[in-house]
């Protein structure tokens, strides 16, 4: 072999070995879901058995337009008798964010003073829980323990 031939075999090898390094990308992270969100939620604590509450509800008594909601998940103490609850909101892009973050505040609020009357060891679950927002996603979770709640929900909610 000529060193001509040697110098071309040699940058090829080179070109070769960078090329590789630039193709090894990280793998783009889980889509973020509402049903993942709320499922760390649940698993970060004992909960009263939750059940699955359905669309009409959040236009019941949230007053949320199907519209304004790309996706949600949104579970209930099954027996009512505690508030525990785990909402999770994927708002549609033209929908309203801060609209929809105080229609949650006034349902909690809402939720706080029957509360109050109807189940007031109960009540303390309602005064730590808030509104929590993070890339379009709101939640509200109502849980025994509020510190848990968010430290399921990961950095950057607020």
């Amino acid at each position: 072999m000529n060193a001509s031939f040697r110098r071309f075999a040699l940058l090829l090898i080179v070109l070769s070995l960078l090329l590789c390094g630039c193709a090894q990308e990280k793998a783009p992270a889980a889509q973020e879901t509402c049903l993942s969100i709320a499922d760390r939620v649940q698993k970060s604590q004992a909960f009263q058995e939750l059940t699955e509450v359905n669309e009409s509800y959040l236009e019941k008594y949230l007053l949320l337009s199907p519209q304004e909601v790309s996706e949600f998940s949104f579970r209930r103490d099954a027996t009512r008798a505690t508030p525990e609850m785990i909402l999770v909101l994927k708002v549609s892009p033209d929908a309203n964010q801060a609209d929809i973050k105080a229609l949650l505040g006034d349902y909690h609020q809402e939720q706080l003073l029957q509360y109050r009357d109807y189940q007031p060891d109960q009540v303390y679950k309602l005064e730590n829980a808030r509104v929590l927002e993070k890339d379009g996603f709101l939640a509200l979770i109502i849980a025994p323990d509020a510190a848990k709640a968010e430290a399921a929900l990961g950095a950057g909610w607020k």
